[in-house]
């Protein structure tokens, strides 16, 4: 099988250090040494998250964070507002909708953060709502949206917040105690850089307050964040309800170790460099670039199209002449821009540096 490099927003490429522990033998996912081993985990994803709270592992995606996330804090019949300025907003809305909450969209243009006072008017004009739901880092422009001031304004109308921070989480700065956030969901496949199948759902204190003062009667038993906090607090042995995956678990469990070795900020740091060295690069061929530097998420560019060129075209000569896979827009941006992802061994020079080269190469 041919081997290529991706530079899509995720899943990434990953270490092969990490990659090899995959094939690792099995282990039982229950038993004091599987319990250290989570509770390990657990505790690194404490710390990037910025929690000291609650922080679990959910087999499946990001996807699946969410819908564990908005199921277990909104009863059927609820009002959430959901800021949309991408692709990912009205993913999160249609997640809601499909638990009979009723949604609020407040829109924002795409490819640009949202306005803190435009959904500050939203919440007193449409409300009152029950929770108030927003993307981060918005992987289908590259926007980044400012999480901490929209987790204070929820908290100035007293509703929880639940942030997808799927992409957002260790590539960018992310401190959910500190910001006031009630909800976080990440994935391992993004800018972890660690294989995908795992989400991660974390509960800060105020998060549970709300929680457990709003039921939400039967949402089912193990989407049910109540239900994982019952395991992960009563059952040391067999910290989660279901089985995991524990190559997965290892695997991930490394790359928290890699990433931590070079230190929360230090990470985030990493993701900043590629991103200029990147941005500097199409600069220089007179390329432009979507998301303006000062809203712009470090772990996607959004590649403008020139005119006169193909998107279809371009991913198609960047994988079979130079071995990279990109991505294209999505909805409205669907032909005028290429995601190229920061993330994994997509934020190394040799990367960015090659596909500078065959991006340039392609347009030439």
């Amino acid at each position: 099988m041919t081997t290529y490099r991706m530079l899509i927003p995720g899943p990434v490429d990953v270490d092969d250090a990490v990659l090899k522990v995959l094939g690792s033998p099995q282990i039982p996912h229950y038993g004091p040494e599987w319990a250290a081993i989570y509770a390990d985990v657990v505790t690194d994803l404490k710390h990037l998250f910025g929690t000291t709270a609650n922080v679990f592992p959910i087999v499946g995606s990001g996807t699946t964070g969410l819908e564990v996330a908005i199921g277990s804090m909104l009863a059927t019949g609820k009002r959430m507002a959901i800021v949309r300025n991408g692709w990912f907003g009205e993913h999160m809305a249609n997640i809601a909708k499909a638990r009979g909450i009723g949604v609020h969209m407040i829109e924002g243009e795409w490819g640009r953060a949202i306005s803190v006072e435009a959904v500050r008017a939203e919440l007193k004009q449409h409300g009152p709502f029950d929770a108030l739901g927003f993307v981060y880092a918005e992987t289908s422009t590259g926007a980044l949206n400012p999480v901490k001031e929209l987790a204070a304004l929820a908290k100035e109308f007293g509703i929880p917040s639940i942030v997808d921070a799927i992409t957002g989480f260790a590539g960018t700065p992310l401190e959910v105690d500190a910001w006031d956030i009630d909800v976080c969901v990440s994935a391992s496949q993004k800018a972890l850089a660690a294989p995908a199948g795992l989400g991660f759902v974390a509960v800060s204190q105020k998060g549970w307050d709300y929680m457990d003062s709003h039921p939400v009667g039967p949402i089912g038993w193990l989407f049910d964040l109540r239900t994982l906090r019952s395991y992960q607090q009563g059952s040391p042995e067999h910290p989660q309800p279901a089985t995991m995956p524990p190559t997965l678990v290892l695997a991930v469990q490394l790359r928290l170790k890699q990433v931590l070795a070079m230190g929360k900020q230090g990470y985030v740091d990493h993701h900043y460099r590629a991103a200029a060295r990147f941005r500097k690069g199409i600069t220089s061929m007179g390329i432009g670039y979507l998301v303006p530097d000062a809203e712009a998420t470090p772990q996607v560019t959004s590649v403008l199209i020139p005119a006169g060129k193909d998107i279809n075209e371009i991913k198609k000569a960047m994988k079979e002449r130079y071995g990279f896979y990109t991505a294209g827009g999505i909805g409205p941006l669907a032909t005028k821009i290429m995601r190229v992802g920061h993330m994994g061994k997509g934020a190394s020079d040799t990367y960015i540096d090659d596909a500078l080269e065959a991006f340039g190469d392609i347009l030439r």
